[in-house]
């Protein structure tokens, strides 16, 4: 399903005061197994060609060859519109420029500052660092447009070289990043610096744009369904609220350890009553920029072995016969456990399933496990700014809302 051929036309603010809706798409599963496995194998090519490189201060974020769902924005006036990631793993809104001279930004659809009058020049440098290299650019300032709400002289970055997101960029159907962590990890210049670039959500608050300090999201099921089901679209990220009839039972909330990233303790991550977290390991963000659960390589290696998956070396995937009768995932948070139901722990590809799940080694960024989509398409997901807390309840869509 090409995403480009589609529009999100329907993206208004909500009636209800202080509440807008943001539909998202979903890119069809089997183009997003296709993309996700071109870039590990990229990713493994560069890993065993590169040596160990100094970043020279960029900060290393997560790459998005794992992103399923999608929103539309627009910048400037008039307005350029633009598919973009609603990424909690990151705080930085990023779109390639008409002057990005990378070859991965080719039939990009890209920001031309000379056709918005809106336009400020701010020119700071921007450098991310990435696993396979750096994005880099400058930064500007103009109207955004999101979800129906103007948010004037937004400070985002024009990408001039994107070759750090590699073959991710290439295959994805992401134009750009909104980064929705907090302003703390939001960075610019070079050797960079935080917390230099206020967050779009964090200026609808300063500015009174929504009720409440806090935005949800609600993802839709791993099948394809656009535009059949979900009133045609296949999530929706609501802003300033959270929406009752898309969750079940009532929110848990949890405190953030650290308000740079969505953070949280866990108190284990089990499989048939094993616990695969360790006294020192249980520290996780929740993060809609990947669609995987990711936690230490030797623990999500013994989880496979629980579940009967096999790695392919080429690609460092997990595999699993899609007729195995998994048993569940279960995450228990703040004393309440989280059961993954195994048709959202698979992804068919032809005659076998790939595990959605993903083994690295994040402990020395103070992160030991990533909450990505797989746990969110089962729990609606609220991310309270001001109370720098979490919440959590069945989604509507999940089987166990059924039961």
């Amino acid at each position: 399903m090409a995403l480009k051929s589609l529009t999100l036309a329907t993206t208004l603010a909500s009636a209800a005061a202080g509440l807008t809706r943001v539909p998202m798409l979903k890119r069809d599963d089997a183009e997003f197994v296709t993309s996700r496995r071109a870039s590990l194998m990229h990713a493994k090519a560069l890993a065993a060609s590169a040596g160990a490189s100094d970043s020279g201060g960029s900060i290393t974020v997560n790459n998005f060859e794992n992103a399923q769902y999608y929103g539309e924005i627009s910048l400037g006036t008039p307005a350029q519109t633009f598919e973009v990631i609603f990424d909690t793993g990151s705080a930085n809104l990023w779109i390639p420029s008409s002057d990005c001279v990378s070859t991965n930004c080719v039939g990009k659809p890209k920001y031309d500052s000379s056709k918005s009058s809106t336009y400020v020049a701010n020119d700071t440098v921007f450098d991310i660092e990435y696993g396979s290299g750096s994005c880099t650019g400058y930064l500007s300032n103009d109207l955004l447009t999101w979800g129906g709400i103007e948010l004037e002289g937004q400070t985002f970055s024009q990408i001039t070289n994107a070759s750090g997101m590699g073959v991710a960029f290439v295959v994805g159907k992401f134009d750009g990043i909104l980064g929705l962590a907090f302003n703390e990890i939001a960075v610019c210049d070079y050797p960079y610096v935080m917390d230099c670039v206020p967050t779009p959500f964090s200026r609808m608050i300063s500015n009174g744009l929504v009720d409440e300090g806090k935005f949800a999201f609600y993802l839709g099921g791993l099948q394809p369904c656009f535009p059949e089901c979900m009133d045609g679209y296949a999530g929706e990220l609501t802003l300033g609220g959270t929406d009752p009839d898309h969750y079940v039972g009532e929110l848990n909330y949890v405190p953030l350890t650290s308000a740079s990233y969505w953070q949280i303790e866990i108190d284990s991550f089990a499989v048939d009553g094993t616990d695969f977290s360790t006294a020192d390991s249980r520290q996780a963000i929740v993060d809609s920029g990947t669609s995987m659960l990711v936690g230490p390589t030797a623990a999500i290696a013994d989880i496979a072995t629980a579940l009967g998956a096999h790695e392919i070396s080429a690609t460092g995937e997990y595999v699993v016969g899609c007729n195995a009768d998994l048993p569940t995932i279960d995450i228990t948070i703040g004393g309440i456990e989280y059961s993954i139901d195994a048709n959202n722990l698979v992804l068919p590809d032809g005659p076998i399933c790939i595990l959605l799940m993903l083994g690295m080694d994040l402990h020395p960024e103070g992160i030991d496990w990533i909450l990505g989509d797989v746990f969110m398409r089962q729990y609606y997901t609220v991310f309270d700014y001001e109370n720098e807390q979490i919440g959590f309840a069945t989604a509507t869509n999940s089987s166990s809302s059924k039961a």
